[in-house]
């Protein structure tokens, strides 16, 4: 038969299910032994003479069974059910043990072949059914040969024991080992339907490969993850589904299989004829072979795309700014010490936006993110191809430079940043935003490492920033020192704390009616072992800008503490000690249960403690603030607010914060007795204080003529060199209650000339009128509206007929707004600075003639002529004072307003400080949004 019959022939036996192919062998068994039979018979036939035809018959009668027999295979094995298939075994069985039975019984008495073919029918019940099928034809077969025994060709007979025995022999062991083997065929099958379904449905992808890594069988996941249809995977390579770029890195991995290393792992990325990108994890495992049987390899691919996309976000994320997309200061210090190592030239480039808080706070956060969107927008524009731009925090950047030859071409790029930064920003908030940045510039050297690089360019940053910005600087030898100072200073500083190397000294509080002590102001000194005495103004702003203002602060409360409660009680009322105490460590949590504390501790009562902050705590986040001082003043602890006048607060701010004292900047205190705007701000500073019920201490009074001012502007306490110096603590004790030897410099107050409340309002009602319309001026923001409101709440608090505001612009002061209103070409009149106003107005502090812009015509039109003002209609005026200059004037036009009046000259005095820092404050703030949205300040 040719190769192809053939093939085709084992696929027709290959077709139906395993019973119907077990069924198609026991029929060629029976027709082969049938044959075998008929063979030995015809063998035998010559030696028969007397029997010749029943060895005929019989012959025939076998080639028959053969025949029959082969003919049936290929229908057999063709069956589609396993129940059809038991059937035909049945069928079979009782044929096979009639034609044995009628064999015998015909055959008898002559030899034959009949005891080959029984034992056939004796073996196929055990091979078909175990010992149930023994007993099916191993009885029947056992009877038939105890009542007919049959005789072999040689005419030899079995008895009934030795037949039985026979039968016992063939029947048990075959019925046993097919027993057997069936259990081991149903686990093996069972197993192989198992592996069959898992493979076929597992949800990761599963192939099985050959010894040339070609896919013998896949199932359906491969496919889809391969994205291919399973038959066009069948016989390909498996590299083929790879990227080259792993491919070689795969049939490495899985060439180097054997029986020492079974198994492997790796992740590759794989090919798909889509192009879609995919990521699979490879597991390898190897299955030796056997005689006859090649080695295989089972290949498990599990789609780990998702999870490398994850671990690329996540990796991205670790090392990318979330808002700018940039690199951050990991991914920077990475780039630094990969360049320094290699020893390259680097430059670095240290960039913090100017006035960034400023859009951030006056447009909003997202006005604010967006503008450190353009920002890096346009910084990795202008980078140079190799350089490297990263984004550290807030709005600071970093570029690296490379190969940059001198410090000269260095600051060229910082120069060409500055450029590419200046152009307007357009924000959704409706602004054109103008980026202004400080560049710190540093070059790498042998020694540096990415700290002190990145330090170094930090220090040139701060240095232009406090040269007023916009510009690059170079660090230098000189910044370093300096830079080196402050870190000295800051680890002896520590080490001072630590150390118990610092004390303390303290500066008497006098009250100005009685002459008296009534408190002390602790203040800390360090002397240096080497440096000898360093000032507070030197070691406390280093303090500040690290945590070590708080351990500092502690210190200092602790110290202060334990000298006092050792202190005897003054005369009269306790004496207190001041502390002064930082914003940073006042916002610490947990320092009001740090200061009950050491009330405990020290067995102060908090009725003889007063907290000193300075007035830049009340600005920016308050919240933290106010909560501390509250927490404070439940202990009985007083609170003031030291360097009053210096910052950004005003007195109509107060409310909001549980305070007891404000302690007046010794800056206005220095110049009360001799400089009308000294006095007039201490005037208001005194007055506004007192509506509030708030005591007054002034700072720094160094002469005689000072405390006399001061008591006739009401200030109820002073310290300074001419009452006392600081003083260690055992001296600071005898001087408790005593008197400082002060006299009475200046008369009582000239009486009022009515003793009817002005305006129809006692002095209490007055003074909250006041303090209800300076909050109403000082919340506006523009010029105009402060402008305004200063008239209608002059006329609310004051008999006010009318009056003008005048303004120094440049060197000129302009008549800036009238009540009643002037007309349109009075506001263009202009004085020269010299003419109107000078730095010696009222030197004495009281309100006095002061020269107008007149609205009367004729005085319009010699203005207009000389370029000075001719005439006045003022009763007197006040100089408004900002920076410790002349800003401008308030003129009053009202004969009913007495300036030598105590309670008109306080209220018109304390108003006027309150207009000028409104004033101040909309310039600033118009000059602020001007320079910010590139527009010219009005």
């Amino acid at each position: 038969m040719s190769p192809p019959r053939i093939g085709g022939l084992s696929a027709r036996l290959a077709a139906g299910t395993p019973a119907a192919r077990a069924e198609a062998t026991f029929g060629l068994l029976r027709g082969a032994v049938a044959l075998a039979g008929a063979s030995t018979l015809l063998v035998t036939v010559g030696q028969a003479h007397g029997q010749r035809t029943a060895f005929t018959v019989a012959v025939w009668l076998h080639l028959l069974v053969g025949v029959a027999s082969l003919a049936a295979v290929v229908p057999l094995s063709r069956l589609r059910t396993d129940a059809s298939a038991r059937r035909v075994a049945r069928v079979a069985t009782v044929l096979d043990v009639l034609l044995y039975t009628a064999y015998t019984i015909g055959f008898a008495a002559h030899p034959g072949a009949g005891t080959t073919y029984g034992v056939f029918v004796l073996l196929i019940g055990p091979v078909r059914w175990g010992w149930r099928g023994a007993l099916v034809t191993g009885l029947p077969v056992a009877l038939v040969a105890t009542f007919w025994p049959q005789q072999d060709i040689t005419g030899a007979t079995y008895g009934t024991v030795q037949t039985w025995l026979l039968i016992a022999l063939f029947t048990v062991p075959a019925a046993a080992i097919t027993t057997l083997s069936r259990r081991a065929g149903g686990r093996l099958r069972q197993a192989q339907e198992q592996f069959r379904t898992a493979f076929e449905h597992a949800s990761i992808g599963m192939a099985l490969l050959d010894e040339d890594l070609c896919l013998l069988q896949v199932n359906r996941s491969l496919g889809q993850l391969l994205g291919a249809a399973e038959e066009d995977l069948l016989g390909t390579p498996l590299d083929e589904h790879v990227v080259p770029e792993d491919a070689e890195l795969l049939r490495r991995a899985l060439g180097e299989l054997s029986s020492v290393r079974p198994a492997t792992r790796l992740e590759v990325r794989l090919a798909r004829s889509d192009g879609q990108p995919r990521w699979g994890l490879v597991a390898a495992s190897w299955l030796a072979g056997s005689s006859g049987v090649p080695s295989r390899v089972v290949l498990q691919v599990e789609n780990i795309t998702d999870r490398k996309e994850s671990e690329a976000r996540l990796s991205h994320l670790a090392t990318h700014d979330g808002l700018t997309g940039l690199p951050n200061r990991a991914m920077l210090r990475s780039r630094m010490d990969g360049a320094l190592e290699r020893g390259d030239r680097l430059g670095v480039l240290f960039l913090d936006l100017d006035r960034f808080k400023i859009v951030n706070d006056g447009l909003g956060h997202a006005a604010g993110d967006a503008l450190l969107v353009a920002a890096a927008d346009r910084l990795s524009q202008v980078v140079r191809p190799g350089d490297f731009v990263a984004r550290i925090g807030g709005d600071e950047f970093v570029m690296l430079c490379y190969d940059a030859a001198a410090e000269e071409d260095l600051v060229r790029i910082g120069v060409r940043v500055l450029a590419a930064l200046r152009p307007p920003v357009h924000l959704e908030a409706g602004s054109d935003v103008v980026i202004g940045a400080s560049i710190g510039a540093a070059m790498a050297h042998a020694d540096d490492t990415a700290d002190s690089l990145l330090r170094d360019a930090d220090t040139a940053m701060y240095a232009a920033k406090a040269a007023g910005g916009a510009r690059v600087q170079m660090f230098t030898e000189s910044l370093h020192h300096a830079a080196l100072r402050t870190h000295e200073l800051e680890t002896d500083l520590r080490r001072a704390v630590r150390e118990d190397g610092l004390r303390l000294v303290y500066q008497p509080i006098v009250d100005l009616a009685t002459g008296r002590v009534s408190g002390l102001e602790a203040l800390v000194r360090w002397y240096h072992p080497l440096r000898g005495s360093i000032r507070p103004s030197e070691f406390v702003p280093v303090a500040e800008q690290s945590e070590l203002i708080v351990e500092l602060g502690t210190w200092v409360l602790r110290r202060a503490m334990l000298d006092a409660a050792s202190w005897p009680r003054g005369i009269g009322a306790p004496t207190t000690v001041s502390v002064n105490v930082s914003p940073r460590q006042l916002t610490t949590p947990g320092f009001p249960e740090l200061v009950e504390g050491l009330l405990a501790e020290t067995g102060l009562p908090g009725s003889r403690l007063c907290l000193e902050l300075t007035e830049t705590a009340l600005v920016g986040d308050v919240a933290p603030v106010v909560h501390a001082l509250r927490a404070i003043r439940d202990l009985d602890i007083r609170v003031a607010i030291d360097d009053f006048g210096t910052g950004h607060a005003s007195l109509s701010y107060l409310t909001q914060f549980p305070v007891d004292t404000v302690k007046v900047d010794q800056t206005f205190v220095a110049g009360v007795a001799t400089d009308a705007g000294s006095a007039a701000i201490v005037g208001g500073v005194v007055a506004m204080a007192h509506a509030f019920g708030l005591r007054v201490v002034a700072e720094g009074a160094e002469t005689p003529e000072q405390l006399a001012q001061l008591r006739r502007l009401g200030c109820e306490f002073a310290q300074g060199y001419v009452l006392a110096s600081p003083m260690a603590a055992d001296a600071a004790a005898g001087i408790l209650g005593a008197a400082a030897g002060i006299e009475r410099l200046v008369p009582a107050p000239r009486e009022s000339r009515s003793t009817e409340p002005r305006g129809g309002l006692d002095e209490a009602r007055r003074y909250r009128l006041l303090l209800d319309c300076a909050r109403d001026v000082s919340a506006c923001l523009d010029l105009d509206s402060v402008l305004e409101r200063s008239f209608l709440a002059l006329r609310k608090v004051v008999n006010f007929d009318g009056g003008s505001i005048q303004l120094v612009e440049g060197n000129v002061v302009r008549l800036a707004a009238t009540d009643p209103p002037a007309p349109p070409e009075a506001l263009e009149a202009t004085v020269p600075l010299g003419k109107g106003i000078s730095g010696t107005i009222a030197a004495t502090g009281e309100p006095r003639y002061l020269p107008d812009i007149t609205i009367v015509a004729s005085v319009q039109e010699n203005a207009k002529r000389n370029a000075t003002s001719g005439g006045v209609r003022s009763y007197y005026g006040v100089p408004l004072l900002g920076e410790g200059r002349v800003i401008g004037v308030l003129q009053v036009d009202s004969t009913e307003v007495d300036a030598f009046d105590e309670q008109d000259r306080l209220l018109v005095l304390s108003f006027a400080s309150v207009v000028a820092s409104a004033v101040q404050t909309a310039r600033l703030f118009a000059m602020e949004l001007s320079m910010m949205t590139d527009e010219r300040p009005r």
